[in-house]
């Protein structure tokens, strides 16, 4: 597949010393695994597609943004001067050239982080409206099943580590009084938000990133044992218990 030049009036390849990205993205909602892809042209010549699963995604957008900050490391050594940026997402163009959107706030910081790495160049133009390149369309293919291979291995874990926690939970002693439910006379616990005072609960789980913890946290047993005395005995949603938390 032979790109657009950079002039619509030269002919493919004849800029000396440009470099075309072309970034992509899919985000794979029901699992939020993602696939980034990108490929890079240098003066008309395509070096191979490249594309990486990526186990937590928030939006398309942000995948998409992460994405180019991956072809961009692979533009580096190439030593192009001039460069075009093909995105999928026209609204990410607006983001890279300091476009304010208040609903992409997130996005538009991660956007802005790759300044340094855009300022390098001579010069830097985009778009957002190309022809698939179905290499690049592979290439993502066979990094999204990658990606949902790994979540079913990882749900695997999890079954197991929840039939564990159940288990454990029955031997929680649950007390009540004025102010609640306490588990093993240690731990405030409660259903309406799922929250513990519990280390595996809290501190453990405090670094990590909301969308993550939400995907990969399990509930704790002091949370499960209350789930079981109010008569929740699905794992699956005792597992949900977790996603419903607060931040």
């Amino acid at each position: 597949m032979v790109p657009p030049s950079f002039d619509s009036s030269e002919e493919p390849g004849r800029a000396v010393g440009a470099c075309r990205l072309e970034v992509t993205a899919v985000l794979e909602k029901t699992t939020h695994v993602a696939a980034l892809g990108w490929r890079l042209w240098v003066d008309g010549t395509p070096q191979p597609a490249r594309a990486r699963p990526r186990r937590y995604g928030r939006t398309r957008i942000a995948a998409e943004i992460a994405a180019l900050g991956l072809g961009l490391r692979e533009v580096g050594p190439a030593g192009c001067a001039e460069l075009l940026v093909a995105v999928a997402d026209p609204r990410l163009v607006g983001l890279l050239t300091g476009t304010p959107d208040v609903r992409l706030r997130r996005a538009g910081a991660a956007a802005a982080r790759l300044g340094r790495d855009l300022a390098r160049f001579r010069s830097v133009r985009y778009e957002s409206e190309f022809a698939p390149d179905p290499e690049l369309a592979h290439a993502m293919g066979e990094a999204l099943d990658t990606a949902l291979h790994r979540v079913a291995e990882r749900e695997e874990l999890r079954d197991r580590a929840m039939e564990r926690i159940v288990e454990r939970a029955r031997e929680v002693v649950l007390e009540r009084d004025d102010r609640g439910w306490l588990a093993n006379g240690r731990y405030r616990v409660a259903l309406d938000p799922p929250s513990c005072e519990c280390p595996a609960w809290t501190t453990r789980w405090s670094r990590t990133p909301i969308a993550a913890r939400r995907a990969q946290r399990l509930p704790c047993k002091h949370l499960v044992a209350l789930a079981l005395h109010e008569g929740i005995r699905v794992p699956a949603d005792l597992a949900a218990l977790a996603r419903r938390a607060p931040p």
